[in-house]
Parts: C-alpha cells; sequence; structure tokens
C-alpha cells in the first residue's frame, strides 16, 4: 500500500499544484529506505518541486504560508513544522552533510538535491579562489589604461567603466553589473581592447558567449557599433571577434551524447571569455562555463542583476553580486594611482567584492526621464513612488492607463494595426527594424490579456482590414518570432522576423538579414505583436506597452516589472490596475540558494 504522502501528492499532482516528478521522487526514496519518516518524505518533496521553480535548494527557515505555495495542499507552514522537518532531517541517516553521497543534503536550514549542492560548492570554491587573486598592474598596462581612458576630470566623481578597466588587470575573473544604457559594451570593448594591447602573444585568443542565441547576436551588434568609440590608432591595433556563440556551443554542446567538449580535463583555448546577460545564466551552466577554463584565462561576465532570473535553477548574477562599489586598500590604492579616483575603501570585507562592479550612471536615461525614475522606483520596491510618477503629468515618455475595453482596443489598433499598415512604406531591407521599433510585452501567455490572446485579435483585425480570409495564415508585414533554435535555417529561439511578399512569401529574420525562409521551412514560430516579457530580455525597442493581468499572478513582481519598462528606449505605457500594478512591485523574487552567504557571508 502506498504511503499517506504519495497519496496526497498524488492528488495535488491531479490537481496541477504540483508538477509531478515530486511523487516519483519521493516513491523512489521509499523503496530505497522504507523507514523515511513522513516528515522527510514530505521535506523532500517540497525540496524537488522547489528546484523545478528555480531555487539551486529549499531554505526550510524561510518557508511560509503553504507547503507548495498553495493552500490546496492542506498543509499550513507553522514554526512547528519547520522544527520538525529539520529535526527528522537531521536524525536520517541517508541525509549526509555533503561529504558523503546522499540522495539529499542538508546544510544549516537549506535542503538540496545532492547534485545542486555539489555544484553551489564548487561553484563558491572557483569564485572565492578567483577573488583572493590580485595582481599588480605594471607600467605597460599602466600606458594602456591611460591610452583608452584618460584620468578623471572630477575627481569627485567616480567613473565606473575606468574602475572596471582597471579591475580586469587587477583580477583574473570580473564581475560587471549594471541597468540599459550605463555602458557595459563600452566597458568591455575598452577591456577587450586593452587586455588584446597587454597581451605579449600577438594570437590572444577571445571567445564572446551569451545564454541565448538571441543575445549573443545582439553583443555582436553592440559591439560592431560600439568599435568607432575606440580610439583609431586602437581600432588598427586590435582585432576582435566578429561572432559570438552561445555559451553551450562555445562548451562545445553536441560533442557527445549529453556531454559537452570542454571540462574540466579539456580547458577552452581562450585567454579572455566575455559572457553578456549572465542574469540568464543558471547554476548549471556557471559551474560548466568555469570547469572549462583554463587557469590563466581572464573571465568578463556582464549583465544586470536586477532583471529576472535564470528560467532553470538559481539566481548566481544576484548572489556574486550582493555587495556595493567599495574595494580592499590595495586595490583602491591602485586604482586612484592611475585614475587619480579616490574611491570607498574597507579594510576587512568579503573578497568577491574587489572582483564586482556596478555601473550607476544612466546615459540612456537622463535626469528627467520618467522610464528611468520609474525603473529606479520599482527596484528600490518604492510603491508611492512609482505609482507618483505613473499618475503624474510631467513625463512624456511614462504613461499609465487601466485595463478597460476601450483602452485595450485602442492599443492593439495603436501597436498592431496601424503600425503594421505603415511598414509598407518603408524599403524590404529596412522593414524588419521599423515593424519593430514598437512592441506589446505581457506577463502572461495565456489568459485575456496574455501574448496568446493579443496576437490572435491583433491578426483578426489586420486580416479583415487587408480583406484576407481569418483561414490566411501568411501575409505580408506579418510578425512572428522563433520558438526554437534552428541550425539548418541559422534562426535562433526568440528572433523576430517579418513576412515579404504576397504571391511567394518569405520571411526575413533578425540574424540573417540575407536568409529568406519560406513559411512551409518554418516549423516552430508564432505571431509576436505582442511577446512576454521573459522572451523581451536583452531587446530594445522605441516604444513599448506592458500589459499585466486584472488580478494578482504569482508571476508578477518588481523584477518582472523593471525587466519590462527598461526594455523602452523612449516611451513606455502601462495597462494595468492600480492594486495589481502595488502588488507586483512589492513581490520581489527570492531564489533560495546558500551561494550568497557562501561568498559574502551573510
Amino acid at each position: 500500500m502506498e504511503s499517506k504522502v504519495i497519496q496526497a501528492l498524488e492528488q495535488l499532482a491531479e490537481q496541477e499544484i504540483i508538477f509531478g516528478a515530486e511523487t516519483e521522487f519521493v516513491r523512489f526514496l521509499l523503496n530505497l529506505y522504507p523507514e523515511t519518516p513522513e516528515a522527510v518524505q514530505w521535506a523532500a518533496a517540497a525540496c524537488l518541486n522547489a528546484q523545478q521553480k528555480g531555487h539551486v535548494c529549499l531554505d526550510i527557515s524561510k518557508l511560509s504560508g503553504f507547503v507548495f505555495g498553495d493552500p490546496s495542499s492542506g498543509m499550513e507552514i507553522s514554526d512547528q513544522l519547520k522544527k520538525e522537518w529539520l529535526h527528522q532531517l537531521e536524525k536520517c541517516e541517508w541525509v549526509s552533510d555533503g561529504v558523503e553521497v546522499s540522495p539529499l543534503v542538508l546544510e544549516d536550514s537549506r535542503l538540496y538535491l545532492h547534485r545542486f549542492w555539489k555544484y553551489e560548492e564548487e561553484l563558491a570554491r572557483w569564485l572565492t579562489e578567483k577573488a583572493h587573486q590580485t595582481n599588480t598592474i605594471t607600467a605597460d598596462q599602466e600606458r594602456i589604461i591611460r591610452k583608452l581612458a584618460a584620468p578623471a576630470a572630477d575627481l569627485f566623481e567616480v567613473n565606473w567603466q575606468q574602475v572596471a578597466l582597471c579591475l580586469s588587470f587587477l583580477k583574473d575573473m570580473v564581475v560587471i553589473s549594471g541597468g540599459p544604457g550605463t555602458g557595459k559594451t563600452y566597458t568591455v570593448l575598452n577591456i577587450i581592447a586593452a587586455q588584446a594591447m597587454a597581451a605579449s602573444d600577438d594570437k590572444f585568443r577571445i571567445a564572446l558567449a551569451a545564454p541565448t542565441g538571441k543575445a549573443a547576436r545582439r553583443l555582436i551588434e553592440s559591439i560592431e557599433a560600439g568599435k568607432a568609440q575606440l580610439p583609431e590608432p586602437v581600432q588598427e591595433e586590435i582585432e576582435i571577434p566578429e561572432t559570438a556563440l552561445t555559451v553551450h556551443k562555445l562548451l562545445g554542446a553536441g560533442y557527445r551524447q549529453n556531454q559537452f567538449r570542454y571540462h574540466t580535463k579539456n580547458k577552452l583555448p581562450y585567454d579572455l571569455v566575455v559572457v553578456d546577460e549572465a542574469s540568464m545564466l543558471d547554476i548549471t551552466m556557471w559551474v560548466r562555463l568555469v570547469q572549462a577554463l583554463d587557469e590563466d584565462t581572464k573571465l568578463v561576465v556582464l549583465g544586470d542583476k536586477d532583471q529576472l532570473a535564470s528560467v532553470e535553477s538559481g539566481s548566481i548574477l544576484g548572489d556574486i553580486c550582493a555587495g556595493d562599489n567599495s574595494f580592499s586598500v590595495p586595490v583602491t590604492q591602485q586604482i586612484a594611482r592611475i585614475t587619480g579616483m579616490q574611491i570607498d575603501s574597507v579594510d576587512e570585507h568579503p573578497v568577491i567584492n574587489d572582483c564586482v562592479v556596478f555601473l550607476t550612471k544612466s546615459y540612456r536615461f537622463g535626469e528627467e526621464s520618467g522610464i528611468g525614475k520609474f525603473a529606479n522606483a520599482v527596484n528600490r520596491s518604492d510603491t508611492e513612488e512609482a505609482l507618483k510618477l505613473l499618475k503624474s503629468d510631467r513625463y512624456d515618455d511614462l504613461n499609465w492607463q487601466g485595463l478597460s475595453n476601450k483602452n485595450m482596443k485602442a492599443l492593439i489598433d495603436t501597436y498592431a494595426v496601424q503600425h503594421f499598415e505603415n511598414y509598407s512604406g518603408h524599403a524590404e531591407n529596412e522593414q524588419l527594424a521599423q515593424s519593430n521599433q514598437r512592441k506589446i510585452l505581457c506577463a502572461l501567455r495565456r489568459g485575456p490579456f496574455g501574448v496568446e490572446q493579443i496576437n490572435r485579435e491583433a491578426e483578426r483585425k489586420i486580416r479583415h482590414r487587408k480583406g484576407l480570409l481569418q483561414s490566411q495564415e501568411w501575409y505580408a508585414g506579418r510578425i512572428v518570432m522563433s520558438t526554437r533554435n534552428d541550425s539548418v535555417l541559422k534562426v535562433k529561439n526568440g528572433e523576430l522576423g517579418i513576412c515579404q511578399g504576397e504571391e511567394t512569401p518569405r520571411i526575413s529574420f533578425e540574424g540573417e538579414k540575407a536568409l529568406k525562409v519560406a513559411p512551409a521551412r518554418l516549423m516552430n514560430y508564432e505571431p509576436a505583436y505582442a511577446i512576454t516579457i521573459h522572451k523581451s530580455q536583452g531587446s530594445e525597442f522605441n516604444e513599448i506597452a506592458i500589459i499585466l493581468p486584472d488580478k494578482m499572478n504569482p508571476v508578477l513582481s518588481k523584477e518582472i516589472i523593471y525587466t519590462a519598462v527598461t526594455r523602452a528606449r523612449k516611451d513606455t505605457l502601462i495597462l494595468a490596475e492600480e492594486e495589481v500594478l502595488r502588488k507586483a512591485i512589492e513581490n520581489s523574487v527570492e531564489r533560495h540558494s546558500g551561494l550568497k552567504k557562501k561568498l559574502w557571508n551573510n
């Protein structure tokens, strides 16, 4: 007879409160360890459930509400329940401290699947070891830094881009976090140039990578656009890569089944590895990456710690970037000697702080930008300030409307229909760029305020205005998004395309402008007048409209609002009810892990 816990889990799976794998996991454990107490069975199920929701572990001390986050579980989390779980886990013979291989690992109040505990330990150890190593900037390196970045004119205003450049020589691992428009691309261009100029070998090997194909392409586009900002003699002196890879491809995914070509015993053949959009990188890929780095390889990581975390387990960039712009005395002394800037120093602090720099000055959003002010307020969870900004008539670039049928209709007309009708006035090679000046961003995929419904309504109106049958799928000007990587077509997951031509339609995608794909060859796609906020990560549009659901949803958080609003260059419109917006800004996503504590001792 099945245990009471398994029977309860099966019911929860039928109600779609849990994923279903939790039941099989507990069943597997009971086959191995039949005497497992019910408290441990529940904790094991909750641990797997947490990992599937993006946590590295289950931090029992931080649990509140109900088990699995749903009242339908029937198990309210109390202090007594947490004490019982921890007590039984500590007594359980097959739950270890990680030294011995076991299904579960208990560390303080954190419960891990063994594989994820091992990942976290390995990553924390690698980061700490790298952070402990500090180089001395040589005279030649100092000359290069001065060539690329003149000493600060205002010694009381720190130029954090120059600090990052100095850190790239002082440290073999540098993490640069900054919001949109803070100069991350310019900073990494200077770092690439400086490291290449300082190399003793003319064949200085550089790899550029990002978590997704779309992000890799945008990294190259940004670097190509930024090259002109480098001094002309520097442009002629160095060779910057013209391609970027996904992190998976960088590591040689597909070399053998479920194996990477590069790993602990076969290191990557590069002197410098740059990884962009690191907020999307989960703990598994972080570990695979650092395992494959040679001891002498420099790693430069770029991202925005305040954006949405990876879809898979962990919020690694956020855990690494848990400090501020302060450094140890030896580091600040070297930076001050070269740049003249005086930076806060502390006698004792976690060594990881010397490897992290925050770019705080936005060159996109000025002091009078409503978008910039609103994004900052959301980031601080300052709900009243955020709502005050939305209600103000002072900012032309920030607007707010309720979720009325009239507003929704007007939005679809403006963003999809009218814009679609205007695209034909542009040359064919400009049509995709023109059509992507505006975009609707939705928090949800399904439901009346989700991507699927908005796209259906937009296409219905477009077909009606063009006099097309509703059954006619392809028409000139149709906007679509690839939903999977296609190595044959060279189309990346998340890339936008436009259908061109009436009689023999072809789809032009962002990545390969010379490539036109016949609709019949495109197997994985969806309409893209509206896209999810998650899919918009790494993209930028002149104008965006953000649609939130009419009721609070677990997916809504300050991180998703911040990510959405910072996709806009010039104008943002938010369609949301005040109470939903308020709750979203007040809700901050916290991924359970022990990495922050291991790096920062807190």
